[in-house]
């Protein structure tokens, strides 16, 4: 009987401290926000940027996408950490800057009821000026999670036209999150002049039965933007999936998608 109130007790202990572990995990950011105001403050001197960009946080990953008024696509990917102080660290695993050079940017903070703000004190140092960087977001309404909440990375993609097949030289992340996504890309626009694009997409989505319907809400395509989308996925286990888009006129594109851990 000892041993079984003992053996009871362990397994408790062990339950309890799961379910702590899992809690402490949680920072409270993951969600999907709209950017409301960007200001750049230099020396002292504000100056507002306009700018439209989307941000998403999962528990542990990040995706931010933007455009501004000349049609310049930027972003960034990456991991995250937050404590208990509020002061977030995000570690870049790709930009639209840098591509795949490894970033770290230290920031501040402020949660709001419907959003918050977040300052990077150290932006950049230009001829002895130094930059800060304050942004203001406010939070959307969240959504039903789904198998393909998180961080995803384009492995392979092609397009099938009658018996040719064509590869595609593109990098591409994508992350869903409570019912919304971002995706962003690099591609090679012109191989001669080594000319290459930016790109990306934002919006809502659902997902079930092996039906990945999505509405384009904010992207530089014109031909995206206020559209909507169904795609039939396939999930190779929980980590790898694989989406396919049939088009009259371009052929039939195959997207292999890995989860970023």
């Amino acid at each position: 009987m000892n041993k079984i109130l003992i053996f009871a007790a362990l397994f408790s202990f062990l339950i309890l401290g799961c379910k702590k572990k899992e809690k402490s995990s949680d920072t409270g950011l993951s969600g999907a926000y709209e950017l409301e105001k960007q200001v750049l403050d230099r020396g002292g001197k504000d100056s507002i940027i306009k700018r439209t960009q989307v941000k998403i946080y999962t528990d542990r990953n990040y995706v931010y996408a933007s455009i501004v008024p000349d049609s310049s696509v930027g972003f960034g990917v990456g991991t995250y950490t937050l404590d208990s102080a509020n002061r977030l660290q995000e570690h870049s695993i790709y930009t639209s800057r840098a591509l795949d050079s490894s970033l770290t940017y230290n920031l501040e903070i402020t949660r709001k009821p419907d959003g918050f703000t977040q300052v990077i004190p150290d932006f950049a140092t230009v001829k002895g000026v130094k930059y800060a960087l304050k942004e203001e977001y406010k939070k959307f309404p969240p959504a039903d999670t789904s198998l393909l909440d998180g961080l995803w990375k384009m492995e392979k993609t092609y397009t099938i036209k009658g018996k040719d097949t064509i590869p595609t030289d593109v990098t591409q992340y994508k992350i869903f999150w409570g019912g919304h996504f971002i995706f962003i890309h690099r591609f090679v626009q012109n191989k001669e002049k080594n000319i290459f694009k930016n790109g990306f997409g934002t919006g809502v989505f659902t997902f079930s039965n092996d039906t990945l319907r999505e509405e384009e809400q904010i992207s530089n395509y014109r031909l995206l933007q206020g559209n909507k989308f169904t795609v039939k996925v396939t999930m190779n286990g929980h980590d790898e999936y694989t989406q396919v888009i049939n088009s009259a006129t371009n052929g039939q594109s195959v997207e292999i998608y890995k989860r970023v851990k």
